[in-house]
């Protein structure tokens, strides 16, 4: 388990490293990766991701607008790290990456359908006449429906006619 003092150099490090010379900041997610071992120590230690954004917002590294960091954007990050710096294995225990270059199947890209300049990018909807309207709700009226259904229709009318009545005396 890390000390305090590791922790501590290790989070001067980390804000040395944050802070550009050019007065500018590294991005958050190179220096997770970069220093992904104090992360890693400091929740073996027992800090919760809000002490750690605490201690970050102590030591200079903060959002955008001196804002602290949010929990959400640190975990996410370091959960990234992770990720990355393990290879992952597939579902056969073997793991990824290892495998030469020569012996990998090679994927083909997707062929894209050309663009055509003064296509629109949506299609409009089709609008449906008013026969095709009326054709399908010939057809739903003419389905059988089940009795339970038909009253749950007529309990749904019942309860809309209600509302309607009392909508109307409270505008008088």
């Amino acid at each position: 388990m890390a000390s305090n003092k590791e922790l501590q150099t290790g989070l001067k490090a980390m804000s040395e490293d944050y802070h550009l010379l050019n007065g500018g900041r590294k991005r958050l997610s190179r220096l997770v990766a970069s220093h992904l071992w104090w992360f890693d120590a400091a929740e073996r230690r027992g800090m919760s991701w809000r002490d750690m954004i605490g201690v970050l917002t102590a030591a200079g590294i903060s959002g955008r607008g001196g804002q602290p960091l949010s929990v959400g954007t640190l975990s996410s990050t370091v959960w990234r790290a992770r990720a990355e710096k393990e290879p992952e294995a597939d579902n056969q225990g073997r793991q990824r990456g290892l495998e030469p270059e020569a012996s990998r199947p090679r994927a083909k890209a997707p062929a894209k359908a050309p663009r055509h300049p003064a296509a629109p990018l949506r299609q409009e909807r089709r609008v449906a006449s008013p026969q095709d309207v009326i054709e399908v709700s010939n057809v739903r009226r003419t389905s059988t429906s089940s009795p339970r259904l038909e009253r749950a229709n007529k309990d749904v009318l019942a309860f809309m006619d209600r509302a309607r009545k009392v909508r109307r005396r409270s505008e008088v």
